[in-house]
């Protein structure tokens, strides 16, 4: 008669096949797998894809990991401000921010960045000041003139509005948006023939590109600036059309 094996010895050997396989897992581990997950690059990338598909509080958690391996990684504190400043979070966006440039004071994104919160948080003077250290060390920089520019016109400090946006226009002379904005600045200090002639200059670009947006923008404040002036329609053409006078 066949003898069937006894039940401890049939467990004995499922256990050994199942250790044995176990074993195996171990072997064919990849170890590329342990050395990227202590590796703060790649844990700052991963964050970056997080970033992108929206998942700030997964990319936070990533990011923290790769500090509690190198706690000076700039590129991860930048990183924290840029999640926290998509996320709104903006106290935490700063203190980020503020973190990276402790770091790394020369770090042009990381001020950027920090002048960005500053503005959204209608703290002007704060984000001109950072605005300013950039457009210091990105002289040719026509975008950060415009930015320094505007928050001087939301302090309404008119001169030096203008000073910036004459900057940026001496950069970037068909930067539209400049000459529109250096337009209300001149109307503001009714400095009426500056004021006039950017908005011919802003007409002439805008029917240029046609930016039919631009011109009708223009028109409006040049009606505008007509009724302020009580000016006749032959001394409005007079100071509007080349040569100006």
């Amino acid at each position: 008669m066949l003898k069937l094996p006894h039940t401890h010895h049939v467990v004995l050997c499922l256990c050994l096949v199942l250790a044995g396989c176990g074993e195996q897992e171990k072997v064919t581990e990849d170890p590329a797998d342990r050395s990227e997950a202590v590796d703060p690059r790649v844990l700052t990338q991963r964050a970056i894809d997080k970033q992108a598909i929206g998942a700030f509080e997964e990319a936070i958690e990533i990011l923290n990991k790769a500090l509690a391996i190198d706690p000076k990684f700039v590129p991860a504190h930048y990183r924290k401000g840029s999640v926290y400043e998509e996320w709104d979070r903006r106290d935490e966006a700063i203190e980020a921010y503020k973190r990276t440039l402790e770091i790394d004071p020369e770090n042009i994104d990381a001020r950027m960045g920090l002048g960005a919160v500053y503005a959204k948080s209608v703290l002007n003077d704060l984000a001109v000041e950072e605005y300013l250290k950039v457009a210091e060390a990105k002289p040719g920089d026509a975008e950060i003139h415009f930015k320094v520019a505007l928050e001087y016109w939301y302090l309404q400090r008119l001169p030096q509005a203008a000073e910036y946006y004459l900057k940026t226009i001496a950069i970037n002379p068909e930067y539209l948006q400049a000459h529109l904005n250096l337009a209300s600045v001149y109307e503001r200090m009714k400095e009426w023939d500056k004021a006039l002639r950017e908005i011919a200059v802003s007409l002439q670009l805008g029917k240029e590109t046609h930016n039919q947006q631009a011109v009708s923008i223009a028109e409006r404040k040049l009606a505008f600036f007509k009724g302020r002036m009580n000016l006749t329609a032959k001394e409005m053409k007079r100071r509007t059309e080349p040569p100006f006078e």
